[in-house]
């Protein structure tokens, strides 16, 4: 039998949402492959970017109206899942965007990217900050052992996007948005720092564990061109995490 759908509104807390169904904890994947690209005498910081889900359910969300549109924006809505996989609750959290560059659907205010200086709490080098919008899909498993054994969120297009339980979602250090501008960054020590759900719209069970970070060095040649070295990275837990087993798509 189907249980009744419960709608909350937008600020709900979490809490109101306990007893209702399994929540997704959403984790960011430590950054990799950082680089420097010059670009129209512009320097970019590039780097891969990971989101696992390491909570009891799923993190799903639906569009508004049919994916096959192919323009403009239209809500987007988490729908919470019991343990038969039952809609038990649902919560309009954000946008869903046609993104034309890859001629699908993203949802907005996935991520934070940021370059600090110094250290992760460091104030914001120039404007090197921005949020961006992903696809969310199923790309590998985290660890190995995830509770899902195959893909549920597997496309783009579709009418559902997320993140299954024990399930990451990769982004190659390439694809467009994996990128901050730091142009002029004089030598010295930097910190890039990535936080999935900044905001706290979405919904999931635990909002303390969202960031990581990736420490390294800028340094300049006698012509000025930037190189970087890896210093250190924030603390995570095993090699999924910790961006050791990552697959970029």
């Amino acid at each position: 039998m189907r249980h009744p759908i419960l709608v909350l509104g937008l600020l709900a807390p979490a809490a109101a949402w306990a007893g209702k169904g399994l929540l997704p904890d959403l984790r960011t994947v430590v950054p990799k492959h950082l680089a420097i690209q010059n670009a129209h005498q512009r320097e970019i910081l590039r780097f891969s970017n990971g989101i696992a889900n390491t909570g009891a359910g799923p993190w799903r969300m639906r569009a508004a109206f049919p994916s096959n549109a192919s323009s403009g924006t239209q809500d987007a809505i988490q729908e919470v899942l019991d343990a038969q996989g039952d809609v038990v609750a649902s919560r309009t959290v954000s946008q869903f965007e046609f993104h034309e560059e890859h001629n699908h659907w993203h949802i907005a205010g996935v991520a934070l990217f940021e370059v600090r200086v110094g250290d992760p709490e460091g104030p914001i080098f120039g404007g090197s900050t921005i949020k961006t919008t992903f696809c969310l899909i199923d790309w590998y498993k985290l660890e190995g052992n995830s509770p899902n054994t195959e893909r549920t969120f597997l496309e783009c297009n579709g009418d559902l996007q997320g993140i299954s339980p024990g399930w990451v979602d990769q982004y190659h250090q390439s694809t467009a948005g994996q990128q901050l501008d730091i142009t002029g960054a004089p030598p010295g020590e930097y910190v890039l720092v990535s936080t999935t759900n900044a905001d706290g719209v979405f919904l999931e069970s635990d909002e303390s564990n969202n960031t990581a970070w990736v420490k390294f060095r800028l340094e300049r040649d006698s012509k000025g061109n930037p190189n970087i070295g890896i210093l250190e990275h924030s603390p995570c837990e095993g090699p999924g995490l910790c961006g050791e087993q990552t697959e970029n798509r």
